[in-house]
């Protein structure tokens, strides 16, 4: 079986030590969108949004294909793992229980335009939003050994910021644990302040136009 790859954890990391895993060399990381499961039985899962299969935990999520004729990521067939270099241009649903994270890929791995298919697949880290309880946060780093941080704006909110600061975006990708933690952090202020304008914005635009009169 294939172990899920590991970075070292950076010192003064703020999340459960749930100990390491094995490292596996190079791997591809990228970004990429899960959905927490709503039963009680699956709120510590991270299911594909598409496929509706959850990832296991503490080992690689193993691509699979119906074809007979190739084994995943195929050249020209659209299996695989998938995760992006810009997280502004994943795809999101309509739940609020969908989280933003980064994922390492290894094993056979295709590039194409936006990122990357893969054979194997883990999490690195995930992003929550401000919907998603602190002991869920906490249950899911425990199952999975990531780090899972909270995001005080909608993840989708956050990949569209990040996606318009590319500069910031490749630096979590690829920071280390300690890096990440303190980055978010580091940011979040102004992902909220943004957030809150628009929203803000949104609301005037709706608001209906009162009509000028003059008494006659």
């Amino acid at each position: 079986m294939t172990s899920p790859p590991r970075e070292p954890r950076g010192a003064g990391e703020d999340v459960l030590d749930v100990g390491p895993a094995p490292d596996v060399p190079h791997p591809v990381l990228g970004w990429r969108t899960w959905r927490l499961g709503r039963r009680a039985q699956r709120r510590t899962d991270l299911i594909a949004p598409l496929a509706g299969l959850p990832w296991p935990s503490r080992q690689a999520m193993v691509a699979f294909c119906a074809s007979p004729t190739h084994a995943p990521p195929g050249d020209r067939c659209g299996c695989g793992l998938y995760a992006v270099a810009d997280p502004g241009r994943l795809d999101w649903g309509p739940s609020d229980h969908e989280v933003l994270g980064v994922v390492a890929l290894w094993g056979q791995v295709v590039e194409g335009t936006r990122g990357w298919r893969a054979s194997h697949g883990y999490p690195r880290f995930v992003v929550t939003g401000p919907a998603i309880a602190e002991e869920q946060r906490a249950a899911l780093a425990r199952r999975y050994g990531v780090p899972v941080h909270r995001s005080e704006v909608p993840p989708r909110v956050l990949a569209a910021q990040l996606g318009a600061d590319r500069a910031r975006a490749d630096a979590l990708r690829r920071g280390s644990d300690a890096e990440v933690a303190t980055a978010l952090a580091a940011g979040m202020p102004e992902w909220r302040r943004r957030w809150s304008a628009g929203q803000a914005a949104a609301e005037t635009a709706c608001r209906p136009r009162r009509r000028g009169w003059r008494r006659r």
